[in-house]
Order: C-alpha cells, then sequence, then structure tokens
C-alpha cells in the first residue's frame, strides 16, 4: 500500500494530504495540484491506503466523477464489512466520506441518515475539529433536505465555528451557502445576498484557488437577482458560473437553482420556444449525470412554462409523467426535495387557477400553506397567496383577491419580492392597481405598500411584450436573440424538415414546432416559404441560404 513514508519519493503532494487526515486536507485548503495528484492516481483501489482511497473518493465527487467515487467507498465499505478493515477511524471516516458522495449522486437524505451522521459525531476524537466540522455539515444538508431549517442553520453555525477552529476558513466557507439558501426560503432576499456577497468576499482573500466555490455563489446568488427583479445581475451571475458548474463542484441545490433561474430568463427573452430549448439541456444534463431529483424539477419548471404560456393540456402530460396531480399530493412527505422548495405545490396551483379549477386552487392550497407557516418557508407561502389572489379574482371575488395580494407583501416586509409577481401576467396587474387604487379594499394599504404597489404597476408598464433581458452581442453587433432566429430560419431555407432542424439545434421536433410558430408570428406570415420571403426581404438572412 502507499502509505506517507513511500510517497515522499513519489508525488509530495499525497504525502501533505495523509499527513494532514486524508480528505480533511480538503476542507482546509483548495489546492488543484494537490485534487489533481490524487484524481490522477493511476494505481488499483486496493494499492492505496484507506485514508488515501476516501480522500480521493471525496475529491472526485467534488469534481464529478461520482461513479469512481462510488466505486472507492463500496470497496472500502467490503472491506470493513468483511473485518479486513478494523480502524475505528476509517470506519467513521467511510460513514462521512458515503453521504459526501451521496449528496453529489442526488441521493436523498433522509432523517435516517441524519442519525448515523449523530453517532459518528459522538464518537469522533474531541482533537478532530474537521471531522466534526464535516458532521455538522453534512447533519445540515440532510435537515435541509427533509425541511428542518432552524436545525440546518443551528448545525451550519456550528459546523463554521468546528472548521474555523482548526484552520478550515475553506470549509466554513460551503456553509454559507446553506445559510444563504435558508435566507432565501424564508423569503429574506436582501438577507440572502448579503450572505452571499460576504461569501464572495471571504472567496476573494483566500489565497488558493476558490474559482469552483466562487461559481457556486454566483450560481445561488442568481436566483436571489431573479426573484427581485434584478434581471441583468442575474444573467450575469448566471454567464460567470455555468461552465464551472455543470462540470465540477455543483450539488443537488446549486444546478437546480441555476438551471431555474436559465429557464425563466429564456422564457422571458424569447417565450415558450427559448424555454423549451433551455429545458430540453437541462433535461439532457440531468440525465447524463444520472440526477433523478434534478430532472423532475425541470419537469416542474416544464409544467411552469406551459402553463403560464396557457398550453394547460401539455402541462397536465408533464404533471402526470411525474406521477402529480392535485390529488394525491402528500404534504406530510418532508423528504421530498421539491417538495419541500415549494415550486412543485405553486405549480399545481397555477395549474388549477389556468384551467378554471379555481375553487379546487383555493381547496389546494389550505393545507399547503399549513405545511409552509409550520416549516418557515415565508417565500414559497407568499407566492401560494398571490396564486390565491388570482383564482379569487377570477372567481369575482375581488376583495379576497386583494387582500391575498396585499397579504403576500405584507409577509416579506420591504424584501424585494416582485419578479414572481410580474411573471403571473397581466391579470395580476389587474390586482395590483386594483389594490393600489383602493378598490375592493377594507383596509387602506399603508404608505410602504403603496409604494410596493407603485413600483410593480411600473414595471408592468415599462415591459411591452417579453421582458428584454440584456444578452451577449454578436460579432455583427446584433443581439443573440436576433442571431437565434436567424438560425433557425437559415436551416428553414436549407429546406430542412423538422425532424432535421430538430437533430442540428439539439431539440425535440415539438420544441422546433414552437420556434417556428413564434417565429412565423413575428414575421406576420404563415408559411415556410413566406418566412423566408420576408426574412429576405428584411436582410435576416441572405440569398445564399438555399439547400445543396
Amino acid at each position: 500500500m502507499l502509505f506517507a513514508e513511500d510517497m515522499d519519493h513519489q508525488i509530495p503532494e499525497l504525502a501533505r494530504i495523509d499527513r494532514q487526515g486524508g480528505w480533511r486536507f480538503f476542507m482546509q485548503h483548495s489546492e488543484l495540484d494537490a485534487a489533481n495528484a490524487l484524481m490522477g492516481l493511476e494505481a488499483q483501489i486496493e494499492s492505496l491506503s484507506s485514508k488515501l482511497a476516501l480522500a480521493r473518493a471525496f475529491v472526485l465527487a467534488k469534481h464529478g466523477r461520482v461513479g469512481d467515487a462510488r466505486a472507492i467507498v463500496d470497496h472500502i465499505d467490503r472491506q470493513c464489512s468483511a473485518g479486513d478493515i478494523r480502524d475505528d477511524g476509517i470506519t467513521r471516516d467511510l460513514v462521512l466520506v458515503d453521504t459526501h458522495v451521496r449528496i453529489y449522486e442526488d441521493r436523498p437524505l433522509t432523517s435516517e441518515t441524519g442519525e448515523k451522521l449523530s453517532g459518528v459525531l459522538d464518537q469522533l476524537p474531541p482533537r478532530d475539529l474537521i471531522g466534526q466540522a464535516l458532521a455538522l455539515n453534512l447533519m445540515c444538508i440532510t435537515s435541509l433536505h427533509t425541511g428542518n431549517f432552524d436545525k440546518a442553520q443551528e448545525q451550519a453555525e456550528g459546523a463554521i465555528r468546528l472548521y474555523r477552529q482548526q484552520g478550515g476558513e475553506f470549509g466554513s466557507l460551503h456553509l454559507l451557502t446553506h445559510l444563504g439558501q435558508i435566507k432565501l426560503m424564508r423569503g429574506d432576499l436582501e438577507g440572502a445576498e448579503a450572505q452571499y456577497k460576504d461569501l464572495e468576499r471571504r472567496l476573494a482573500l483566500l489565497k488558493e484557488d476558490t474559482n469552483g466555490l466562487m461559481a457556486v455563489c454566483y450560481a445561488l446568488r442568481s436566483e436571489v437577482a431573479y426573484e427581485a427583479n434584478a434581471l441583468s445581475r442575474a444573467d450575469e451571475y448566471l454567464l460567470n458560473s455555468m461552465s464551472s458548474i455543470e462540470d465540477d463542484d455543483a450539488w443537488l441545490d446549486v444546478r437546480a437553482a441555476a438551471y431555474r433561474v436559465r429557464i425563466r430568463l429564456a422564457y422571458l427573452r424569447n417565450g415558450l420556444p427559448g424555454a423549451l430549448t433551455e429545458l430540453a439541456h437541462c433535461e439532457r444534463a440531468a440525465m447524463h449525470r444520472d440526477m433523478p431529483r434534478l430532472f423532475r424539477l425541470m419537469q416542474v419548471e416544464r409544467i411552469r412554462v406551459l402553463t403560464l404560456s396557457d398550453e394547460i393540456d401539455m402541462a397536465l402530460t408533464t404533471m402526470r409523467s411525474i406521477g402529480l396531480s392535485p390529488e394525491n399530493a402528500d404534504w406530510s412527505r418532508g423528504g421530498d426535495w421539491a417538495l419541500r422548495h415549494g415550486s412543485i405545490a405553486v405549480a399545481i396551483a397555477r395549474w388549477l387557477v389556468r384551467s378554471r379549477r379555481c375553487l379546487d386552487a383555493l381547496t389546494f392550497a389550505e393545507p399547503v400553506e399549513d405545511f409552509a407557516i409550520r416549516g418557515g418557508q415565508l417565500l414559497p407561502l407568499a407566492k401560494m397567496r398571490v396564486i390565491k389572489a388570482a383564482a379569487h379574482w377570477r372567481l369575482n371575488q375581488r376583495g379576497d383577491a386583494t387582500r391575498s395580494l396585499l397579504s403576500a407583501l405584507r409577509l416579506l416586509g420591504r424584501q424585494p419580492f416582485s419578479r414572481f409577481i410580474l411573471d403571473e401576467g397581466a391579470e395580476m396587474l389587474s390586482i395590483v392597481r386594483a389594490a393600489l387604487d383602493g378598490d375592493h379594499v377594507g383596509v387602506p394599504p399603508t404608505p410602504e405598500l403603496r409604494r410596493r404597489l407603485s413600483e410593480l404597476s411600473h414595471a408592468w408598464t415599462m415591459e411591452t411584450g417579453r421582458v428584454q433581458v440584456p444578452m451577449p452581442t454578436g460579432a455583427n453587433g446584433g443581439q443573440a436573440s436576433d442571431e437565434f432566429r436567424q438560425k433557425y430560419i437559415e436551416l428553414l431555407a436549407l429546406g430542412l424538415s423538422n425532424k432535421e432542424i430538430g437533430r442540428t439545434m439539439g431539440v425535440t421536433v415539438n420544441t422546433v414546432k414552437y420556434h417556428l410558430k413564434a417565429i412565423f408570428r413575428e414575421l406576420r406570415v404563415d408559411s415556410r416559404t413566406r418566412a423566408i420571403a420576408e426574412a429576405r426581404r428584411l436582410r435576416i438572412i441572405h440569398d445564399d441560404h438555399t439547400k445543396e
């Protein structure tokens, strides 16, 4: 086996990793050379010390090689079960590294996981502060996955203290991402933004490579910016993070946040066709990485954009494809990540309203609101009250509609909660203006609420058609959205079928149909031939784009 004394003459980085506790090294340092040395080992698992093998699994999981990490963990587990390894330290580390790998595998963490980690925490030596910190770190993520935010916050703060007591500043910064998520779910958008800003500042002070965690920070920050209707900032954060989190250190929560924002910005730019194109990419990524819960969340986003586009039947088909319906949602099932996040509940309630089942929507909302209140999930609660406002408005219960909207705004105080309301469309504008004008309002809104309502009304007047999020400029000075349209028309001019266009663009035939429908509408034509002719007249494409 490779032990520290064997390594000094081989790879110095491996000797340092071994001496500093194996995987513990990587919660105290962010050194790419050390990580690459460990990942680049070509030795068989059997030739590595157990400590180095677990460290290798730890790093492989963080850098996208989850299958290789699982093979190592399972090998060590078999050795422990067979009695070939009798080291209690390795046995405890196995539980920690196994849970760490599970997070990157997108496996659910349950209350049983938390109990196992708690047992390891009790057995760790008093001087092993990094080990104790990782145990609390993983327990925090488990609490998040089971919807216990208060416990998650307590565990995160405890892990931060322990990491920092033993020189693990880098490890402690991972916990700031979780604290930011908790604040966002509680509706504290400004607090979440401040948390991520502090994380960015602290990362900049470290002299090691922190690009991976910085990208995670930007991805999570993009969702906060989107909720606050800071669309340019949300887009910028995504641009600075996507390549890293798609290839490297990104767990479920991070990918889900980034993909949600990516899809929603695409919907604002290019409507349903743009959103479906992004969805195709995100769904492929989830399947490629074998992340079933991420794939399910992407289906929830599909339900969202289809419903907002009044494609009610297609939304229902998608809902059924993942086993969802308003009748079978179990709100006591805290282990369901998407359910805990509230995204499924909001999507179902919106669908009920848009499919003219408003009474059903109000009935459906009652247990959801209770679930959110008990869990301290004020952001999903506020969103559900906005959906209830739409249901009341359609039932001609105008007073209840304005009360529900004002309740949503009042719930989050001065927080910049606005994009969700804007996304609900013109009907919500009617409710906002009714509340602002004092119509159907029992108690006049406070000056602060009037300010918020005025801001929402003004935002609508500033948005003509779809919101145009600033996009990168192409080589010819045009917008990327123009290039996107031009590419489809060029393929039309080449005489390609919908199936061939889909294969070229990497999307489904249905997505191609949606894109072409939008392009025809924009060009005010009703056929391929007329679309090509109009595009040439407008000089969107040139005469050389013809079938060879």
